[in-house]
């Protein structure tokens, strides 16, 4: 008889370093949720993934230069970096709009939207379970929206972009993951980033350089505050990644939700509503089903 992959006593600390990872991230959202509309996206953006770059580029210095040489396919590097700048501009721009949990909630849809990327663009063989998980988490989406309620607007199209972009993310990973070092990886798609968001602030500079000399120093702390605490994340989820499995560490990812609620609490003095806590717990446990099932349908 088949079984889900149980914990080993070596993994916990990879568990661990998930968990702290999602605090991060949540943390991470907080301060954009912050610094709200003071900074421009493409200001905020190129923040958060210069110092990245410039952070893991030391590192990759001192590992030595051999290093470099363990990128993989450029061009999935390419492609993964412009799905995680359009992921971040996605998260960035709902949570100018959106509470804190809500933002997170729907973007946790990336599983459900990887299955029907897989049935829909890869012809594989979902399996009614698999998709009982999609039409759940598409429920779970309609009770944190509420359409027609007038709660929410077609703001709740950026954190779904952002699920869509991270679930696309995700396949281009998992490429890379067998071909490309994971510190090297990251440091690709941080200096590509830097480099997109760079070009744009060039091409838009009678347009952004007004608003970005607005911008406090206060504001310019917490952008400091907020790339460190992504770039921190990052090398947390690589250590995890280095102790346990991905198909073990998955569901402890939706962690952040916890995250998300108590720091909008905290913070920000905003906790979702029953319906929006409701379908925020139907999200989850929708997307930890489908986790759990693909990890069944590998051990067979």
């Amino acid at each position: 008889m088949n079984r889900l992959p149980t914990i080993p006593m070596t993994a916990e600390a990879g568990v661990a370093l998930m968990v702290a990872t999602t605090a991060t991230f949540a943390a991470s959202d907080s301060v954009v949720k912050a610094i709200g509309t003071a900074v421009p996206l493409v200001a905020l953006l190129l923040g958060r993934y210069s110092f990245q770059a410039i952070a893991l580029g030391i590192w990759q210095v001192r590992r030595g230069a051999q290093h470099f040489r363990d990128a993989g396919v450029l061009k999935l590097q390419l492609l993964r970096a412009v799905l995680l700048l359009l992921n971040s501009a996605c998260t960035f721009a709902g949570l100018r709009y959106l509470p804190l949990p809500v933002t997170t909630s729907l973007a946790m849809l990336a599983p459900l939207i990887s299955t029907m990327l897989a049935a829909i663009l890869l012809n594989e063989n979902v399996s009614k379970s698999k998709w009982s998980m999609v039409v759940l988490g598409f429920v779970g989406m309609l009770i944190v929206v509420r359409p027609g309620s007038g709660e929410f607007s077609w703001t709740v199209a950026f954190p779904i972009g952002a699920a869509t972009t991270f679930a696309c993310f995700q396949v281009v990973s998992s490429k890379l993951s067998t071909a490309g070092d994971p510190i090297t990886t990251n440091f690709i798609t941080a200096l590509v980033a830097s480099i997109v968001l760079a070009a744009l602030l060039w091409v838009d500079q009678a347009g952004l350089l007004p608003e970005i000399r607005k911008v406090t120093i206060g504001n310019w702390c917490l952008l400091l505050v907020m790339a460190t605490l992504a770039t921190f994340g990052h090398l947390l989820m690589l250590q995890a990644l280095r102790r346990t499995p991905l198909a073990v560490l998955t569901p402890f990812g939706y962690a952040q939700l916890a995250f998300a609620t108590l720091f909008s609490w905290a913070f920000f003095g905003k906790v979702p509503d029953i319906w929006t806590a409701l379908g925020m717990i139907v999200i989850a446990l929708s997307g930890m089903g489908t986790v759990l099932l693909h990890a069944r349908a590998q051990l067979r």
